[in-house]
């Protein structure tokens, strides 16, 4: 979501850049495996990679409005724990995560590591989906999702643009990566 969306506007304004983007939980490593530039979410190993902050990446509770009405508007986290959840499974840990340090695992017969099929679930009224708010954002706006428990803030995860060429970056990448910097300030996200 923080690329895909604002490719053509990047290759737009240059364009003799070629992106070839390749979407994975996995960490690849960048070196053998020939990246300019990787963007990973949450907490660094110990690496000799060069990091660049993007930005921290907020999460949100969603459901439709059909869900809603189907189970009602869970207000506190002891009725949320009675709903349906749509889990992100990354690491064995589908659970979500308060800003307090509590967790919450939400009943769920619906896990998947691809953020896309929860939103899609959750679209479709299968449940309550923790998601970054990035990826919501335009089905919030548009009534198609609603925020759950506003009133309890979640984790944030920070963004990281990484790569190895330490000081000989070359002009693509550091195009890139200043693009994104600044198409994260832009979006408040």
């Amino acid at each position: 979501m923080l690329i895909a969306c604002r490719a053509a506007e990047f290759l737009a304004h240059y364009p003799d850049v070629k992106i070839e983007l390749q979407v994975t939980d996995r960490c690849v490593d960048i070196i053998r495996e020939g990246y300019d530039v990787a963007v990973r979410m949450g907490a660094l190993n110990d690496s000799e990679l060069i990091r660049r902050m993007i930005t921290d990446l907020n999460w949100v509770m969603v459901a439709s409005p059909s869900y809603i009405r189907k189970r009602g508007l869970p207000r506190t986290v002891e009725e949320l724990a009675s709903h349906t959840g749509l889990r992100y499974a990354v690491e064995g840990k589908p659970c979500v995560a308060f800003a307090d340090g509590t967790t919450l695992l939400l009943e769920s017969r619906f896990d998947t590591d691809d953020c896309g099929f929860i939103r899609r679930a959750a679209l479709a009224g299968a449940g309550i989906a923790y998601l970054l708010r990035v990826t919501v954002a335009e089905d919030l706006a548009a009534g198609d999702l609603v925020q759950i428990s506003p009133q309890y803030a979640l984790t944030r995860i920070p963004a990281y643009a990484l790569h190895a060429f330490g000081k000989q970056l070359p002009a693509r990448a550091r195009l890139f990566i200043e693009f994104l910097l600044r198409k994260a300030a832009e979006a408040g996200i």
